[in-house]
């Protein structure tokens, strides 16, 4: 409509100046021309320096054909199906030179598509427990049960300060799990500040770490 309006403006405009001039303005006029009746089409070269001029008075860094690319963008953006946008541009192959040569990248678009995937995805739940501390009072896997039961011997004094821990292997034919999975549950000692580990040298036990009152 505003195109529309702005084109019945500028017909109104030309047909009161080829009065003015006791010129007949030709029914079959073209909508821009340089003679008065208009007979005569303007160059596509003059509509692109005109626009030139425009856009260097306003010390605008842009030239006629960004507008070409600004509306394929902007429909794009907009969510105007890829082949319809191609239809307007006069390009063929379904859209795919539309996207390669004129669809800039649209960081407001992409956000939104950013929104739409977080609103699918499923709620957080409202507190996130840290696995190394639920693990003290909620043991699931392997490692966290044999760390549980080292800690048990090391709060009970079985284990003291400055005493060795068995080697993996050890823990491991212990507690009937793989070597790798013991290392782990030194790991989570570790972790837990009861135990310090050296590379190369067995944990040693530090003591159960003081409570807060």
């Amino acid at each position: 409509p505003g195109t529309v309006a702005a084109l019945n403006e500028h017909r109104q405009r030309w047909e009161e100046r080829t009065t003015a001039l006791g010129v007949a303005l030709s029914p079959d006029a073209f909508v821009f021309s340089q003679s008065p009746d208009g007979t005569t089409s303007l160059k596509p070269s003059s509509v692109t320096q005109r626009y030139g001029r425009m856009a260097k008075r306003l010390d605008i860094d842009t030239h006629l054909h960004n507008l070409r690319h600004y509306s394929a963008t902007e429909l794009i953006a907009a969510g105007v199906d890829v082949r319809t946008v191609a239809g307007r541009l006069g390009h063929g192959g379904g859209g795919t030179t539309t996207l390669r040569v004129y669809a800039a990248w649209v960081a407001e678009a992409d956000q939104r598509a950013a929104q739409s995937l977080a609103e699918r995805m499923p709620v957080r739940p409202a507190t996130v427990v840290d696995d190394v501390e639920r693990a003290k009072t909620d043991p699931r896997s392997p490692y966290e049960r044999v760390a549980v039961a080292l800690r048990a011997r090391i709060d009970s004094g079985a284990l003291r300060v400055g005493d060795q821990l068995p080697t993996g292997k050890q823990l491991g034919a212990e507690f009937g799990v793989a070597t790798a999975t013991a290392q782990r549950a030194v790991v989570l000692l570790q972790a837990w500040g009861l135990v310090e580990v050296s590379r190369g040298c067995r944990a040693v036990v530090l003591g159960a770490p003081e409570v807060d009152a």
